[in-house]
């Protein structure tokens, strides 16, 4: 679709009349000072220039000199702006020019903003651009209408309103508007010239009739908004006679246009859009006329009034308008008054009569010719007109006030009969309450009203007209009915026995006789000598009669002439009129249930207008206690409980009856009665037919296939869809008491009912097109409803626990029935997407179009609305991906289109995809640019492009729009999200980056960037949306590689962050909205900080200001208040749950909580609040009242402080994302401010250690911070002063041993590791900045010694404690790895802590430094469970191996390696553990080798041998006799080892090597310690013969040298052999296989294992 771009325009000004009218539309009062302020701006001065557009609406359709048409210019210059053009701009200008009569240089002007170019060869059409340039056309006038009737716009205010006010201005705007109007009917049927040459504008005659159809759509759009503009202009103004004349000489053309052609040039056009611009006409003809609302009077200064041949054009036009009867009568009240005035003053008025007689072709007299005029009116049926103008311009408030005025002024001349009360009824129930009230107080009606009540309660004549009144105010029918004092009746007088009696005119009685009988024909007043007995109103029975008691005052209105006929008698009686209708009613009732065919139609009349009255009575905007007290009154003299249970029964009766107009009247008073009193519904809805019972079909189907669907007429079915959205609003109130089952059941026969419906019903005939539109509106809105209640809150719960419960089952009907997987068994998510795809059609555009009543619209949104639900409720539900998800796929290039079209749409479309590219797929992810096709993918860039680039930001628009670039980006769309990044559609040359030269289009980043160097204009929420949606562009692979430089942009992010004051006091001391506001600003910091991090991390340029300030020397200042976050705030929530409990034991706040994504609550709650409201339905007492606005305040209060601590928290976390990405890219020392840092972080973690677990994010974040300057001060060699690092060892301390951290309690189970392991890996690093080490021991070793104790000797025990736990009961049944919980966390927990006492170690302590470390390893048992953990290996295995037998001994080794440890160590029995553990005992079998058991090898190689080699290397004879006994115990497989070299299954590798080395090692030193002598002397070995000296096996294959020269033998062999052992290498680790495996390292690896055979040999004849 076409769009606005920014080069096509020269100067500033670069927006259009459409752009203003959707500015103006979607202005909100609540939007940013600085937001509102910049549009308006642009307006004002778009405006400014553009005036005369707004005074001549013709410049639109005035063609233009052919001069201008043949100018070849690249240059448009119009209104003092320059809009550059093309050829084909020029070109297609011309053609659209000429065939539809507009403007050449304003078409040209449309066009030139539009996009020109359009990829691949994919041009706009004729239609198209056509389509643009009308919309350009009407949104002139409706930018009149909107500047003229809204004077509180910002900036502009009443600027344009006062101008356009000026007397001869307005007058000149409406004459434009008039001939306009003659314009347009001029050119409207152009379709009928065969003559067009459609070869000269390139189109086909399909395509040229097309346009003609959406041309004359838009036609009939443009004429209804002109003469509602007409409308607003003509209100009380006195026109000039010359625009009277222009005014009826086009409203007489209209009006037989609407009459006679417009059927023929659009076809199927309803009957309600000619209905609502004939009432259009009427009403400016009333106004034009000179019809004063301000007095609801005729003003006789109108022009017009004293010129007689006006007065006759005027007349015949009336007369040419005989099919406006309201025109007609309104012409009557003209002459009636202008006689009137002519009898007051007739010497004035001689030459007005004498030229009006004379040229007059009715030579009647002026009153009599009034007469004439009313009575053609009344026969042309204009009480019915009254009622259809009024209606049919809804919801416009205006007209029916227009009307209002013209009810008022028509009673000075006509009596309130009961055909007239309707009217009144009619018009008053459409009008605002102030000009009800208005109308109900003024001085010609009260007087119409004494006559009424005079008369009360003959029916005809006073009931039924009172009824009708009464029914537009409930508050004046109370005031008129709850007490009435007069009885008139109709009797004969010679039947009553009565007296005159003196009158005496200050008695309150004769008082009220004489105001009540204001009217000719009255008698004395007499009084009653004997009761009198009268038949109540519509009595059928004759012994039923009404007392009237003696002495009873009365009077005598209308004597009769003749002694048999009866005479009016008013009775001064006091009865209550309520009861009256009450009884009134029921006798109507028995007359129906008796004879319904024989009833009449007054008769029929009455009862509807009665149930009318009841309805306004029990609706929602009275006073319960109102309503209650007049049911009560209604209900006194009937036979039922109830008249509420008469309508009922009469409801079923005219269902049974099929007698339809009743049955709509009693199902909206079913519908009245929802809100108030429900229980009578649901007892209804429980005992009726109307849903079916018991397998049979209900009424309301009947209803709907024998009447509704063969007459096309829905007003009970749509009724029918109004109660089910009452009653699933009703059934959310969960103060009330009705039984659940019973209303569940209710429900769910409802939901089904009308889910068939939904399903079927664009297949029916419609009468009334809007019928339709209003079912679907309806029918979503309560889909839409029910799954929101139902799965929007609570989010963790079954849908059968939640206290929504009663829609549970509903909301599973409509999921089966819209989210089935099979596109087949889909029928309402096929009607539903027909809705969102409908607006391509014109004529439903046409007939859609807001002028014709808002019905269409509230379609589709809530259409959008609903789908965009149950896309997120398809995702919450975790279901497998819906037909209706395919389906919008399908059409997304329908929604794309109507995203051009329709600018009402795009936020619902935009949200829409937002939703759809958000959520999870189980496998096959479906692409949207694939469904779209590249062009309208390219489209669909553009105009967002252009969007988002308009200087009239529609910031809710722009919101969603950044919104679903974010998801978009975020998500797997990668092929859209490419061409949004780059303006081209990625190939696999683009995603190599290898086509670098292509010239793609502009990339959306860049239109982003822009927009945000105005982020201080924009409201929060958009803003951060904005900066959102940066980031995500940032993160993405296309521009991870090389983001822009755009210092302008980070200069405008960093101007914000500097004017930004995070110093929080107390947020109590701050309103509502200033919490949001600044908790909003936060939010906004955190996204500048991201973005600053993402900056620094992917771009060395425009990262200045960032690195300054970073860099500055107060950096520690800056960033201290963003991480002082004040906890208190946290339990609010707690605190307001408990009191929430207290009053409703059965119910938590949890049962509340919105649900993310579902929930259309406000971003700022987190809590469904007006649920909540309705637990306390039915109380009245003030202090319950109170005691729920505060819990309801204090709810809505503690979520935004929630709210305000996360994005407190955002924001820390956004600078700690900042200096870590700092810290990771630089490459130099950071500054000395950055170990002030440091040691705030810790400190706020001391201060708040108690809020740990509330706070814990921040906490983790400033330990992981600390960490990572730390590194970086290790990685850049920075010097730390001695002192810092003990001050921030002592702080690290403190945290660790702190409740927050509770390291001894996560340590055992390896649980909350991010709180422990950031301060271990910390203090490693400390221990390695320590540049004196001697010095630093001296001053810290109480600390270092402190936090051994704590991290190493409690941290290591408590470890392995837990192991020992996990395998000890388990052990007789062969523990396996997963027996051991998170083992591999526990194992990586002791390595760390190993790491960190090698760390202790290297900084070379004093001896008695060691002894205490040896002592805390003692003290707490640390030695003690690492032996017995190592003793307990019966069977713990992994793959057959000993799963944890190295990590024991590696800690045995490490720990080993400190003289004062390894003496603990054999003093807890290191020797009999190493020898008599059942590890030990697999390994004294012998044959443990690396190709067939690794684990083990490992254990015997890395473990025992380098243990003892270190023991004996400490300890020497010392432990001689321990290092015999281990050689002993371990002979075997020190003999199965040696005898492996000569073996023929040799496989030779590092790992046998390494071994081999250590038993020579061991050979050697034992040999040093003389081992022979020890062993003979103690006759621990039998001796044997050999070639040397008697030798005592220990070590076989090396206790002697000739078993040495054979070992270095075998060796050889090897060595000479190279083929035979390269054939038997192996591999000891992963690295060593890769190297074997490469076949260029192969080699590397075999000489590698040469030269260790060759070391071996050599250290079999060296000595130590």
């Amino acid at each position: 679709m076409a769009t606005q771009t920014n080069s096509s325009v020269s100067n500033d000004i670069l927006t259009s009349f459409v752009n203003v009218e959707n500015f103006l539309r979607a202005y909100s009062p609540d939007e940013t000072e600085a937001a509102t302020i910049y549009g308006f701006t642009t307006i004002d001065r778009f405006i400014e220039k553009n005036f005369v557009m707004l005074l001549d609406a013709q410049k639109f359709n005035t063609m233009g000199d052919s001069k201008t048409m043949q100018d070849n210019s690249d240059k448009l210059t119009l209104r003092d702006t320059v809009y550059k053009t093309t050829k084909e701009n020029r070109s297609t200008s011309s053609h659209i020019s000429k065939l539809f009569h507009l403007n050449y240089e304003e078409t040209l002007r449309v066009l030139s903003q539009m996009t020109d170019s359009w990829n691949m060869d994919n041009k706009a059409t004729l239609e198209t651009l056509t389509e643009c340039v009308l919309k350009e056309r009407n949104s002139a006038i409706n930018v009149i209408s909107l500047l003229f009737n809204n004077t509180s716009f910002p900036v502009v205010e009443g600027k344009y309103h006062e101008k356009l006010s000026i007397e001869n201005t307005k007058f000149d705007v409406i004459r434009s508007l008039i001939k306009t109007v003659g314009f347009v009917l001029e050119n409207f049927n152009v379709n009928d010239n065969d003559n067009v040459d459609l070869e000269a504008y390139e189109m086909s005659k399909e395509e040229y009739q097309n346009t003609i159809r959406m041309k004359n759509s838009y036609d009939l759009i443009y004429l209804t908004n002109i003469l509602k503009q007409l409308s607003s202009m003509l209100l009380n103004a006195l026109a000039p006679v010359d625009i009277l004349s222009s005014w009826f000489k086009t409203s007489t053309q209209l009006s037989a246009f609407l009459q006679s052609n417009i059927g023929t040039i659009i076809t199927n056009i309803p009957m309600n859009i000619i209905t609502k611009i004939e009432s259009l006409v009427t009403i400016d003809s009333l106004l034009v006329l000179g019809l004063d609302t301000t007095i609801s009077a005729l003003n006789i200064e109108s022009p017009y009034f004293n010129d007689p041949l006006m007065f006759l054009e005027i007349q015949s036009y009336v007369d040419l308008m005989s099919n406006d009867p309201i025109l007609s009568y309104m012409w009557s009240f003209v002459l009636y008054t202008k006689s009137f005035m002519i009898q007051e003053n007739p010497t004035e008025n001689v030459s007005f009569l004498k030229t009006f007689d004379e040229k007059s072709v009715i030579k009647l007299p002026l009153e009599e010719l009034s007469m004439l005029y009313a009575h053609n009116a009344e026969l042309n049926g204009v009480f019915d007109r009254i009622i259809t103008v009024t209606e049919s311009l809804n919801p416009d408030v205006l007209y029916p006030t227009i009307m209002t005025s013209f009810l008022t002024f028509q009673l000075n001349f006509i009596p309130i009969t009961t055909e007239v009360s309707k009217v009144i009824k009619r018009v008053l129930l459409n009008t605002p309450t102030d000009f009800v009230e208005k109308f109900l107080t003024s001085d010609i009606f009260e007087q119409k009203l004494s006559g009424i009540l005079a008369k009360l309660p003959l029916v005809d004549d006073a009931l039924a007209p009172l009824i009708n009144i009464c029914t537009t105010n409930v508050e004046f029918a109370n005031f008129t009915l709850h007490k009435l004092n007069t009885y008139t009746t109709r009797i004969n007088i010679g039947t009553i026995d009565y007296d005159i009696v003196e009158e005496d005119a200050n008695t309150s009685d004769n008082s009220k006789l004489e105001i009540m009988s204001n009217s000719p024909g009255t008698t004395d007043l007499i009084k009653l000598r004997t009761a009198l007995m009268l038949r109540p109103p519509l009595e059928s029975q004759g012994n039923v009669q009404l007392s009237i008691p003696k002495d009873t005052k009365a009077k005598i209105i209308q004597q009769s002439s003749n002694s048999t006929d009866e005479s009016l008698l008013m009775l001064l009686y006091d009865y209550n009129g309520w009861s009256t209708v009450g009884y009134t009613f029921q006798n109507l009732f028995e007359h129906y249930i008796d004879g319904h065919n024989e009833i009449s139609a007054e008769n029929l009349s009455l009862i509807k207008s009665i149930i009318e009255l009841i309805s306004s009575v029990v609706s929602s905007n009275v006073p319960i206690e109102t309503s209650s007290q007049i049911l009560v009154e209604l209900s006194s003299s009937i036979d039922e409980d109830s008249v509420v249970l008469i309508v009922f029964k009469l409801l079923e009766a005219a269902l049974k009856n099929r007698d339809y107009d009743m049955a709509v009247v009693c199902s909206e008073f079913t519908n009245a009665l929802v809100s108030n009193f429900p229980h009578f519904v649901w007892s209804y809805l429980a005992r009726s037919d109307l849903l079916g019972k018991h397998g049979r079909t209900g009424l309301a189907s009947t209803i709907l296939g024998v009447l509704e669907l063969s007459s096309g007429s829905y007003q009970f079915t749509i009724s029918l869809c109004k109660l089910a959205n009452l009653l699933v609003e009703e059934s959310l109130l969960l103060g009330t008491n009705m039984p659940t089952k019973t209303r569940e059941e209710i429900l769910n026969k409802l939901i089904t009912h009308l889910l068939n419906i939904y399903e079927s019903y664009r297949f029916w005939k419609f009468e009334n097109i809007y019928e339709r539109f209003e079912l679907g509106s309806q029918l979503t809105t309560l889909f839409t409803n029910i799954l929101t209640n139902i799965y929007g809150i609570d989010p963790q719960v079954s849908t059968d626990k939640k206290v929504t419960h009663m829609l549970a089952k509903s909301g599973k009907l409509l999921i089966d029935s819209f989210l089935g997987v099979q596109i087949s068994e889909s029928s309402s998510a096929s009607s539903l997407v027909r809705i969102l795809t409908s607006y391509t059609d014109k004529q439903v555009y046409a007939l859609g179009n807001l002028v014709f009543g808002p019905v269409y619209n509230d379609l589709v949104l809530t259409s959008f609305s609903l789908t965009t639900l149950l896309v997120a409720v398809r995702n919450h539900l975790n279901m497998k991906p819906s037909a209706l998800e395919q389906i919008i796929y399908t059409n997304s290039p329908a929604l794309v289109d109507i995203f051009c079209l329709s600018r009402s749409l795009k936020r619902p479309i935009i949200n829409l995809l937002n939703t759809l590219v958000s959520v999870r797929w189980s496998d096959d992810n479906p692409f949207l640019l694939s469904f779209l096709g590249e062009q309208h993918s390219i489209i669909l860039v553009n105009v967002i492009e252009t969007d988002l680039e308009s200087p009239l930001d529609d910031f809710r628009l722009s919101n969603d729009i950044y919104n679903f670039l974010g998801t978009l980006l975020e998500s797997r769309q990668d092929g859209l999200a490419t061409l949004f990044l780059t303006g081209g559609i990625a190939t696999s040359k683009t995603i190599d980056n290898k086509d670098d030269n292509k010239n793609h289009g502009k990339s959306i980043l860049t239109i982003l960037q822009r927009n945000a160097l105005k982020l201080d204009q924009l409201p929060d929420y958009v803003a951060c949306a904005l900066l959102d949606a940066i980031a995500y562009a940032f993160n993405t692979w296309v521009y991870n590689k090389n983001i822009k430089d755009d210092t302008k942009f980070i200069e405008t992010l960093m101007d914000i962050f500097k004017k930004f004051k995070p110093e929080v006091k107390s947020v109590e001391d701050l309103s509502y909205d200033e919490v949001l506001e600044l908790s909003n600003k936060f939010r906004l910091v955190s996204r500048i900080l991201e973005i600053f991090a993402l900056y620094i991390y992917s771009t060395k340029g425009t990262t200045a200001s960032i690195l300054q300030t970073l860099d500055a020397v107060n950096l520690a200042d800056i960033i201290r208040p963003y991480f002082e976050i004040n906890g208190k705030y946290i339990g609010v929530l707690e605190d307001v749950d408990v009191r929430f409990n207290k009053m409703f034991p059965k119910l938590s706040l949890s049962k509340f909580r919105l649900t993310p994504g579902i929930a259309a609550e406000s971003p700022n709650d987190m809590f469904n609040l007006e649920l909540i409201s309705t637990l306390f339905i039915g109380n009245t007492n003030p202090v319950t009242i109170s005691e729920q606005n505060t819990l309801i305040d204090d709810i809505k209060n503690s979520s935004l402080k929630l709210q305000f601590m996360n994005h407190q928290v955002a924001a820390a976390k956004a600078w700690g994302a900042l200096l870590t990405s700092f810290i990771k890219v630089t490459s130099i020392p950071l500054k000395d401010t950055f170990i002030d840092i440091v040691c705030d972080f810790l400190q706020g973690n001391i201060d708040n250690k108690n809020e740990g677990e509330v706070l814990a994010q921040i906490f983790q974040e400033r330990m992981e911070l600390c960490f990572y300057i730390l590194f970086s001060f290790h990685k850049t060699k920075k010097a730390v002063p001695e002192k810092k690092l003990i001050q921030i060892l002592s702080q690290f301390i403190v945290i660790f041993k702190s409740n927050t951290v509770n390291y001894l309690k996560n340590v055992a189970s390896s649980c909350n590791r991010e709180l422990y392991r950031p301060i271990l890996r910390s203090v490693l690093i400390i221990l390695d900045l320590v540049k004196e080490n001697d010095e630093f021991v001296r001053v810290a070793s109480d600390s270092i010694l402190e936090f051994f104790d704590w991290s190493f000797s409690k941290g290591v025990y408590l470890i392995l404690s837990n192991i020992l736990a996990d395998i000890s009961p388990a052990s007789i049944n062969a523990p396996s790895a997963s027996t051991i919980m998170d083992v591999d966390n526990k194992i990586q927990d002791v390595f760390l802590l190993l790491s960190l006492f090698n760390k202790i170690k290297q900084l070379n302590p004093p001896s008695s430094f060691k002894i205490i470390l040896a002592s805390s390893l003692n003290d707490v048992g640390t030695i003690k469970v690492i032996l017995n953990l190592y003793s307990s290996f019966p069977t713990t295995k992994l793959n057959d191996e000993p799963l944890l037998g190295n990590l024991i001994l590696t800690l045995v080794s490490e720990l080993c390696s400190v003289k004062e440890i390894s003496e603990q160590f054999i003093t807890n029995g290191l020797f009999a553990v190493l020898l008599e553990s059942s590890i030990s005992v697999a390994l004294q079998a012998g044959s443990v080798r690396l190709e067939t058991q690794p684990r083990l090898h490992n254990i015997w190689t890395n473990g025992l041998l380098s243990i003892m080699l270190q023991l004996l290397s400490e300890f020497g004879s010392n432990i001689l006799p321990e290092s015999c006994l281990f050689a002993s115990y371990f002979q075997k497989q020190i003999q199965s080892t040696i005898n492996n070299w000569s073996d023929n299954s040799l496989m030779v590798s590092t790992a046998l090597i390494g071994e081999t080395t250590q038993l020579i090692m061991l050979q050697k030193m034992l040999e040093k310690l003389n081992y022979q002598r020890y062993l003979q002397s103690s006759n621990r070995a039998a001796s044997r013969e050999s070639n040397d000296n008697n030798i005592v096996q220990l070590i076989a294959g090396l206790d002697s040298l000739s078993e040495r020269k054979s070992l270095n033998l075998t060796l050889n062999k090897l060595l000479t052999h190279p083929k035979y052992l390269n054939s038997r290498i192996i591999a000891s680790t992963l690295e060593e296989q890769a190297m074997l495996d490469d076949d260029s390292r192969r080699a590397e690896f075999v000489s590698h294992i040469n030269a260790g055979i060759k070391e071996l040999q050599s250290a079999l004849f060296e000595n130590l």
